[in-house]
């Protein structure tokens, strides 16, 4: 159950990635409603799939999707 609601949450996370291009993990969890452990547990799933990459330092680290 866990591991399909990681899904669900990627693949939310995803969609808006391909629609807003460049996002930081803020961002993310303001637009889908959504508490930061859920969006690092999906980026994480994002990550392992090769859907993802992350550019900046970390004070200003921004989630990019890979095509």
């Amino acid at each position: 159950m866990f591991k399909l609601q990681i899904k669900k949450n990627a693949e939310m996370i995803w969609q808006y990635l391909d629609e807003n291009q460049v996002s930081s993990v803020f961002e993310i969890m303001k637009a889908l409603s959504m508490e930061k452990q859920d969006v690092l547990m999906a980026l994480g799933w994002l990550t392992s799939k090769n859907k993802i990459y992350f550019t900046g330092d970390k004070k200003d680290c921004k989630v990019m999707i890979i095509y």
